[in-house]
């Protein structure tokens, strides 16, 4: 950027430079260049766009859990996820890359608290199990309920809190958000039953099923707003076709070694 200092001032563009004016002083700024993007940086441009859309998905989605869990820039920590699962898909998808091609295990344990592991609060696992017609079950198995959870030292009960996304892999399909009543676990009963979810689902076609779950813990209806207090994180995360678990295969790949040829022998090939 220049002042202008000539006698006769000018107001607009010239060429590549711009005249304007700032405070009482007349200044000439040269016009940004515009760069041409590589055939590379557009395809990259158009892969990190799909997978900063397939995060938004999933925050709308869970947009509840999202409200009262989230902590610690879960925007940019959803999208660098998904980052990571486009970067499975093949190089040759380059600029066309779709979840349904992804790693979509990846998103399994991505914690909504940055600050807090879900499983430094709820100290068991979810079996997940797939059955013949469509039945999803989700089952927690029974235990004594100091060895379930770990509580807010003053809270007089937990807080189990499920939420489901069922939705088709290709362009046009449609979607399910599943909502679960609350799991309310007293904290003065010593021991915890086995509990189970059942949901029916439609597996037909190629299809991302995914579960988020949190815990909170109340004082009668007061939640703590203590961030060491509440988690939340998907607990699966599954690429199903027809009723049938896909499990992600890689590509291996490939290292081409060059070897200094030296002075070596060399074969003679002769003319027969």
């Amino acid at each position: 950027m220049a002042n202008q200092n000539g006698i006769i001032k000018i107001n607009g563009q010239l060429g590549d430079l711009v005249f304007y004016k700032r405070g009482n002083t007349d200044v000439v700024r040269q016009k940004a260049a515009h760069k041409q993007q590589t055939e590379a940086s557009k395809k990259s441009s158009r892969d990190f766009g799909s997978a900063s859309r397939n995060a938004a998905y999933i925050r709308k989605a869970f947009a509840p859990l999202v409200k009262l869990y989230a902590y610690g820039d879960l925007v940019n920590r959803l999208n660098k996820r998904f980052i990571e699962i486009f970067k499975t898909i093949p190089a040759e998808h380059a600029g066309n890359r779709r979840l349904m091609d992804g790693n979509i295990a990846l998103l399994k344990g991505f914690e909504f608290n940055a600050g807090k592991p879900l499983e430094q609060l709820w100290l068991n696992e979810t079996d997940l199990r797939i059955e013949p017609g469509g039945l999803v079950k989700l089952m927690l198995p029974k235990c004594e309920t100091k060895k379930l959870l770990k509580p807010h030292p003053k809270a007089t009960e937990a807080r189990l809190q499920l939420m489901g996304f069922h939705f088709h892999l290709d362009d046009n399909g449609g979607y399910e958000i599943m909502e679960v009543n609350d799991l309310v676990i007293p904290l003065h009963q010593t021991h915890f039953p086995k509990t189970s979810l059942a949901l029916k689902l439609d597996h037909q076609g190629d299809k991302a099923l995914i579960f988020a779950m949190g815990i909170s813990f109340f004082s009668g209806s007061a939640r703590y707003a203590d961030r060491r207090y509440y988690a939340a994180k998907i607990i699966q995360a599954l690429h199903v076709k027809d009723g049938v678990i896909v499990n992600f295969v890689a590509q291996p790949q490939v290292h081409s070694e060059v070897v200094e040829q030296g002075d070596r022998l060399s074969w003679v090939v002769e003319e027969e």
